[in-house]
């Protein structure tokens, strides 16, 4: 009986077989998970996976194949941007051919100023591989935020070649932990954030997008050696912004031969200078939306060509818009500078300071009440000043005369019930009863 209680060796070594193999599973999962596999919070990356490796083996030669690439290339800029950003996009390159430390940037401006583009094409002009996360997705993330965020810094180590990590919309969860009501999931995955870049990498580079910048918490101010600002295109930025497109949207495809797309015959290098001046305030990516309409407007007409008057149609609309889009952006800003700020109580003896229940009276009608009480509660208001004056035009003196006929009148009438006048029922001040 007791040999049949006791488990026999064998079952004993199979149980800790499957317990030891169930462990390295996990562990070899999780390995493989970190070094190939991409993070729930990276919505794009240059980094292919084992599954992309398998599915598109041209597609991963080719990328591994792939050459430097010039960080600029299809990136309008100012003259003083563009400078200020190769010089950007050099140092990284050396910093990585040397293995040195990355050098976080903050890039700010209105949107669609070419953040992401350049973003992209300094990683490839490095050789390094990119990845995109916006920082919208992290709140929604909850409790697993702090998990999925030290995922991504894991992942991000793992990379032979050095990993450019562009935050998008960064302010959406990078914001002032003093100030700002944040949830506590939030909070935890912005420290987490901030431990894992707290000290620079030579593995990874981190650069952050916004347009609110201000919004930041000083331990991001802190992180961040370089600090970019994208401005709106000026008139020849834009000049090249529009032949830009014009090739690309309605050139290449009416000169291609194989789209149902022709174009008319105009001074297209004199167009391109008139619409650069009409969309003075407009950003590169209202621009580039301006050659897809061109062509979308030649793929519906019925010969399939485009005229100048289509492309001015074009403009009239564009235009439109943005200045509809900038009138709405001024709308907002004018609601939030005139919200009143909250109610506080007054201090003491200021007029109006004495309403209870949260009813406080306004200040410009104070003195008027109080002149109209006054005489009932025989207060001798100080005299008015500057001309202050009645609802009558005349000067109100609680001290006259008329002034204490009227207080007497109005005692009276306050002691009246049902139609009779009651005599005064004031006790006397001897103590005998009334």
């Amino acid at each position: 009986m007791l040999a049949l209680a006791t488990p026999p060796h064998g079952l004993t070594l199979l149980a800790v077989g499957v317990y030891s193999a169930r462990n390295a599973t996990a562990v070899a999962g999780r390995y493989i998970e970190a070094r190939l596999g991409k993070p729930s919070l990276v919505r794009e990356t240059s980094r292919f996976t084992v599954a992309e490796a398998i599915k598109h083996p041209v597609k991963t030669a080719r990328r591994l194949k792939s050459k430097p690439q010039d960080a600029l290339e299809g990136v309008v800029l100012n003259p003083s941007l563009e400078e200020r950003v190769r010089d950007i996009a050099i140092a990284t390159r050396n910093t990585r051919q040397n293995n040195g430390l990355y050098r976080n940037i903050l890039m700010y401006g209105p949107p669609g100023t070419g953040k992401t583009l350049f973003a992209k094409k300094l990683a490839m002009h490095s050789g390094m591989d990119y990845a995109i996360m916006t920082g919208g997705d992290v709140a929604p993330m909850g409790r697993d935020g702090v998990t999925a965020m030290h995922k991504v810094f894991d992942w991000a180590g793992t990379s032979r070649r050095g990993l450019l990590l562009f935050v998008d919309e960064a302010d959406a969860f990078l914001r002032k932990r003093a100030t700002e009501k944040i949830s506590e999931d939030l909070r935890a995955t912005l420290n987490a954030f901030l431990y894992r870049t707290g000290e620079q990498s030579n593995k990874f580079m981190l650069v952050l997008a916004s347009n609110q910048p201000e919004q930041f918490d000083w331990a991001i101010n802190d992180r961040i050696d370089e600090i970019v600002n994208f401005d709106l295109p000026g008139l020849e930025e834009r000049e090249r912004l529009v032949r830009l497109y014009f090739d690309k949207y309605v050139l290449e495809p009416a000169t291609g031969g194989r789209q149902r797309m022709k174009l008319a015959q105009f001074d297209y290098g004199k167009k391109c200078s008139e619409i650069a001046k009409r969309t003075e305030g407009m950003s590169g990516r209202e621009i580039s939306k301006l050659g897809v309409a061109w062509q979308a407007a030649a793929y519906s007409s019925e010969d399939g060509i485009l005229t100048e008057a289509m492309i001015d149609a074009r403009v009239d609309d564009a235009v439109k818009q943005h200045h509809q889009k900038m009138d709405w952006l001024r709308g907002e800003e004018e609601a939030k500078s005139l919200t009143p700020p909250p109610l506080s109580p007054l201090p003491a003896g200021v007029p109006g300071s004495g309403g209870k229940r949260g009813f406080t009276l306004p200040l410009k009608d104070t003195p008027r009440a109080e002149e109209a009480i006054a005489p009932v509660l025989d207060i001798n208001l100080p005299s008015p000043s500057d001309g202050d004056q009645s609802a009558g035009g005349k000067r109100i003196d609680s001290t006259g005369p008329g002034c204490e006929a009227e207080a007497k009148t109005v005692k009276g009438d306050l002691n009246q019930d049902d139609g009779e006048r009651k005599p005064d029922q004031t006790p006397p001040k001897d103590g005998s009863p009334v």
